[in-house]
């Protein structure tokens, strides 16, 4: 079990790096500190998926195999896969914010 936790909280970490907000990590972190692993790890991906934060093969791997430890089916992480940074696109962030700055210039 101290394992999963300090995968957990690696996760968080993870997400925190990549721009999870406060609060999600900060619900997260409590999850985990009342042992609800599951609940934690729910809440992060689900999250990272909600704000459509980027994520990289390598961290699609750990979140499979964190699933995987704690026997979850593999439909309740494998969406995470559309959010695998396609190396050949521009990232979605990147682009919001590109039409942003076009349309202000535009107007």
């Amino acid at each position: 079990m101290k394992t999963l936790l300090n995968v957990l909280l690696r996760l968080i970490e993870t997400a925190r790096i990549l721009g999870l907000n406060y609060r999600d990590l900060k619900n997260a972190e409590d999850l985990l500190m009342h042992n609800e692993f599951g609940l934690c790890f729910d809440t992060i991906i689900t999250q990272m998926y909600e704000y459509e934060i980027e994520i990289d093969d390598e961290l699609y791997e750990s979140i499979s195999k964190i699933g995987d430890r704690m026997n979850l089916k593999p439909e309740s992480y494998t969406f995470m896969k559309e959010l695998i940074r396609d190396e050949s696109n521009i990232p979605k962030p990147l682009k919001d914010e590109l039409t942003r700055i076009i349309t202000s210039l535009i107007e």
